[in-house]
């Protein structure tokens, strides 16, 4: 439906302007008259003005629809994202209580994250998941774990809009300051 209007709306366009040329030809070529001529030129600056007017709005209202559509797809992205810090969360809560076994709330969270992901996540943040997914299988250093998620955390915050620098280091919110200098220097 989208692309019949947006034809539509390009053809009233062309009409409008070769109208309004013709309109112009017309007053400059074929009225004689002074005042005629003069009110040739005032109807083709109202055409003008109403059509400046009505594309402005119209120029308007499908950006707001745009900005409506993104916020709705970073706030669809935020649910989605929520679900893979609370899993993310569980997990590191049950390592520092010395627990290995992984929680059956952290695995629904990672089940509602990748359903998720399916739909919501781009392409790119998908490889990095399964980039990051076959990292944790594979790592069991602990610290090791930490950095790959902290690039992983970078990946969702940059598929929401922000711009991290290569310094920052997400996961050290999380850490004491011992395990930030621990992680620095590892």
């Amino acid at each position: 439906m989208n692309l019949k209007n947006n034809f539509l709306h390009h053809i009233w366009s062309i009409v409008l302007f070769i109208l309004l040329i013709g309109l112009l030809i017309w007053g400059i070529w074929f009225v004689e008259d002074q005042s005629n001529k003069i009110s040739v030129f005032g109807i083709i600056a109202v055409i003008m003005a109403a059509f400046t007017s009505v594309l402005t709005v119209s120029i308007n209202h499908a950006k707001a629809k745009q900005r409506e559509y993104e916020l709705f797809l970073l706030k669809e992205k935020q649910k989605v994202y929520e679900h893979f810090y609370n899993s993310f969360f569980e997990l590191l809560n049950r390592s520092r209580k010395g627990q290995q076994s992984i929680s059956k709330k952290a695995i629904e969270e990672t089940m509602l994250f990748k359903k998720g992901l399916m739909n919501w996540g781009s392409d790119d943040l998908i490889k990095k998941y399964l980039e990051y997914d076959d990292k944790l299988t594979n790592d069991q250093d602990n610290f090791q774990i930490l950095k790959d998620g902290n690039i992983f955390l970078k990946e969702i915050r940059k598929d929401m809009g922000f711009q991290d620098s290569k310094e920052l280091n997400i996961i050290g919110v999380i850490l004491n300051s011992e395990a930030r200098r621990d992680l620095l220097y590892k």
